[in-house]
């Protein structure tokens, strides 16, 4: 009797609980376990996003190819666009994305679009906006749809610019924005395509419509598209739909993941145009090339491939991949 108390009173209270230090070296190793996974996460998302983005402009290039295919040229980065119209003329602010639509599996959206009207309400300079006030309630809400296949996936900013319509010029507020930019060369404001020097002429520009044919230094060496995620103004790029004041693209001559360019922003109210303060981002007639990825960007060139560039590239090499028949060698990059 006296035994048989004895094994009860040693398995009446079995342990059922840590102790407190056991409890907090658990916390304490689960805690170093997080710090050292979540890095490792971070970085495997940004790398689904970076494949992502690549992807989003291996569509862009098909798109650009079918048009070629179909129109017999590339579609212009814009044309008719605020300050760029002389007096009397029609502006639309149409750019080159518009004609795209078709081939981004919008077709509906595309055919929604009045191209007889302006795109914005920006009539600087002494134009007059294509269809008049029609804008309002035409193609002013159409401009507001978020095109996920024009935005990178690692592009954390608002997608649809709302600040009030005088940062940029009346026009440019509620307009959905794209991640990416035509590659385009001016040199001087409002230089039409055409009258550009063949040796700088880009694949796009103001008026454009180049072709294939057009890219004698090969269509593997010359740049379509290009990131400018970063060359923004409160966080956000420029519009799909609607072109800026002068032009919409991308210029290659800058280096890239520029964040504040030297252009003063502008009322662009009326001539002169009178400066106000500097300002982070497009405040010029094109922008700078750029992107939220770790190192540097990722480029869409005429042959409808996608290369990933270093921000320190080599500044003649940038430029010899912008223009299309400068006739410069071109290595390894």
């Amino acid at each position: 009797m006296k035994e048989s108390s004895v094994l009860k009173s040693k398995t009446r209270y079995p342990r059922s609980a840590f102790t407190l230090i056991e409890l907090l070296v658990v916390i304490a190793i689960i805690a170093v376990l997080i710090a050292l996974l979540l890095p490792a996460v971070q970085q495997a998302r940004e790398s689904a996003r970076r494949v992502q983005c690549k992807n989003n402009l291996k569509q862009i290039g098909l798109a650009l190819h079918n048009y070629h295919d179909t129109v017999g040229v590339f579609p212009y980065a814009t044309a008719n666009a605020g300050q760029c119209v002389a007096a009397g003329g029609t502006i639309t602010n149409h750019t080159g994305w518009l004609y795209l639509l078709p081939y981004f599996d919008q077709g509906p959206l595309y055919g929604k679009f009045n191209f007889d009207a302006a795109t914005g309400n920006r009539a600087t300079g002494g134009g007059t906006l294509a269809g008049g006030g029609s804008i309002v309630s035409g193609n002013a809400p159409l401009t507001t749809r978020v095109l996920t296949a024009l935005i990178c996936p690692s592009d954390s900013g608002g997608k649809v610019y709302t600040g009030a319509d005088t940062t940029y010029g009346s026009g440019i507020a509620n307009t959905a924005r794209t991640s990416y930019g035509f590659s385009v060369f001016d040199s001087a404001g409002c230089t039409l395509w055409d009258n550009e020097a063949s040796l700088s002429r880009c694949l796009f520009g103001y008026g454009s419509r180049s072709r294939l044919d057009d890219c004698k230094d090969g269509t593997s060496n010359t740049v379509a598209v290009a990131e400018t995620t970063l060359e923004v103004y409160d966080g956000v790029t420029g519009s799909w739909a609607c072109a800026q004041h002068v032009g919409l693209g991308v210029q290659l001559i800058n280096p890239p993941n520029i964040r504040l360019n030297n252009w003063a922003c502008c009322s662009w109210t009326a001539p002169p145009y009178p400066s106000a303060n500097t300002r982070r981002g497009r405040n010029g007639e094109y922008g700078s090339a750029g992107s939220v990825h770790d190192g540097g960007l990722h480029l869409l060139l005429a042959d409808g491939s996608v290369r990933f560039i270093t921000e320190n590239i080599d500044t003649t090499l940038r430029n010899n991949l912008a223009t299309m028949s400068d006739g410069k060698v071109i290595g390894e990059f």
